[in-house]
């Protein structure tokens, strides 16, 4: 059969990673899910992917990611150096343009702060800084410590002298600090749905997130058939076991015939000649998508209170209430 329907599903990600070689891979699943080459992933094909995307400037994908820093005065920093060196003060100045796209918290020691940002984020707070060359090259060598394949550039580079120190700050630890402070909004959360395109259109409007969405544009459809998400309406007529509707069932042979009919036009506007991302405007408003989605938490408790609701439509809610549940498990409540 040329059309299938499934049901809408949540996937819990989790945190984006802190490690290198699980964010690598994280990203490419997210990139190759747009294109439906899913296939194409190996063990060792992620950096490779990843850098592709970030030579091209296809840097949306990269967002799917966190780096966060601890940046705090070096006490073993002689009094005398810290005049001539790189400060704290002079950083934050350097930054303060691009705090927009970080998440800025002043430790309580008073000794430094806190800054997180995704791939994406990192990458052009890098090229914005490249007049202040001491200020990027002391952050560049910082962040190419822990993701030397996003950052090689920094590989070989004299170190800067600075007054104070750059560490890693865990997933464990970023959640931790939450747990704490729900203030401390340091962690990134990665969903993945598969819903409806209609229901994508109403994710998309949380625009604190980030997101990579199966694409209609490159996807050839005539090749791997349609899949529609299935209508409430015909729950009753489904197999869960078998993802087929029953023959027998008057208004799922209704349904079937329709998604055949449109089907057959839009393989008839691929045969002569149109691309898909002319063909797709005859595709339904159905059509199944798989759509991945980053954010911290603070974005993700509105995104709840909006769409877990009695006037939400009932296929998003499907999706926030599950989201919710994944909260809920890590004792973060809406």
């Amino acid at each position: 059969m040329s059309v299938r329907f499934v049901k809408s599903s949540v996937t819990a990600c989790g945190l984006a990673p802190s490690e290198e070689g699980r964010a690598l891979r994280l990203v490419e699943l997210c990139g190759r899910t747009a294109y439906k080459s899913e296939d194409k992933i190996t063990g060792d094909s992620a950096k490779k992917f990843v850098l592709m995307l970030k030579s091209h400037g296809h840097l949306s994908v990269l967002e799917h990611s966190n780096i966060v820093l601890r940046v705090e005065k070096d006490p073993a920093t002689p009094q005398s150096a810290q005049s001539a060196s790189i400060s704290l003060d002079v950083m934050l100045e350097a930054l303060r343009e691009r705090l927009g796209f970080h998440r800025l918290y002043p430790l309580d020691s008073g000794n430094g702060f806190l800054l997180a940002g995704n791939f994406r984020a990192w990458v052009e707070t890098l090229d914005h800084l490249k007049e202040r060359a001491e200020m990027h090259d002391f952050l560049l060598q910082g962040l190419g410590r822990f993701f030397p394949a996003i950052f090689p550039e920094a590989s070989g580079r004299e170190p800067r002298e600075a007054s104070f120190r750059i560490s890693l700050v865990s997933e464990d630890e970023q959640l931790e600090l939450l747990k704490t402070s729900p203030s401390l909004d340091l962690p990134v959360f990665v969903f993945r749905f598969v819903c409806d395109r209609g229901i994508t259109h109403e994710v998309v409007r949380h625009r604190v997130f980030s997101f990579t969405q199966e694409s209609t544009r490159y996807v050839n459809y005539g090749n791997k058939g349609m899949v529609l998400i299935l209508p409430e309406e015909l729950n009753g007529a489904y197999d869960d076991a078998t993802g087929e509707l029953a023959p027998q069932d008057p208004l799922a042979s209704k349904w079937l015939e329709r998604a055949e009919l449109l089907f057959e036009w839009y393989g008839e506007d691929l045969a002569r000649g149109l691309r898909p991302e002319i063909a797709r405007d005859i595709l339904p408003n159905l059509l199944k998508s798989e759509l991945f989605a980053s954010g911290r938490w603070s974005g993700w408790k509105h995104f709840i209170r909006l769409r877990d609701s009695a006037q939400a439509h009932p296929r998003i809610r499907l999706l926030a209430k599950e989201v919710r549940t994944y909260f809920e498990g890590l004792g973060l409540r809406c």
